[in-house]
């Protein structure tokens, strides 16, 4: 049987506004995908679920990070902690993925998009990489795919 390719592996929460500050260690400061991170080194970053948006001409999905050992997102009364076994991807956005979908390349815009009542937290064991070597139009090489077939991962998640 032919399969398609799997965009990404992992899940997605939603959590009130209020949790809106992010702590990691793993690739930053700036977001990263697997077949673009060699200029974002592992370390230990903070920043907020607004500043992970990036605003770019064509919107679509944005703030991906790779190579992840833990991350904490943290409000005024909860902070949720996850752990990578050993690492995991992430982004947090203040819109859905949905919102960010567009019928054509550049048929949204960023006076079309309307934050979520939450922020939505993703939290992946593989994002496909994102191609364009040659155009933004190539596809990302065959490493950086990923083929249909059975995955096994584990994280932690916990409250802190």
């Amino acid at each position: 049987m032919d399969l398609p390719l799997i965009l990404r592996l992992g899940t997605r929460f939603h959590v009130p506004k209020s949790i809106n500050k992010i702590e990691w260690y793993g690739r930053g400061p700036f977001e990263n995908y697997c077949d673009r991170k060699t200029s974002a080194f592992v370390g230990r970053y903070q920043s907020t679920v607004e500043k992970q948006f990036f605003n770019y001409s064509s919107l679509q999905e944005t703030g991906h990070r790779t190579d992840t050992r833990w991350i904490i997102f943290m409000g005024k009364n909860h902070n949720l902690k996850f752990e990578g076994e050993p690492v995991l991807e992430f982004s947090a956005l203040p819109y859905s993925l949905e919102s960010l979908n567009r019928e054509k390349r550049g048929s949204l815009h960023l006076y079309d998009l309307k934050e979520a009542d939450y922020n939505e937290i993703i939290i992946d064991y593989k994002h496909m990489g994102v191609g364009g070597d040659d155009s933004w139009w190539s596809k990302p090489h065959t490493q950086y795919v990923i083929k249909a077939k059975e995955y096994k991962w584990r994280f932690s998640f916990m409250p802190e």
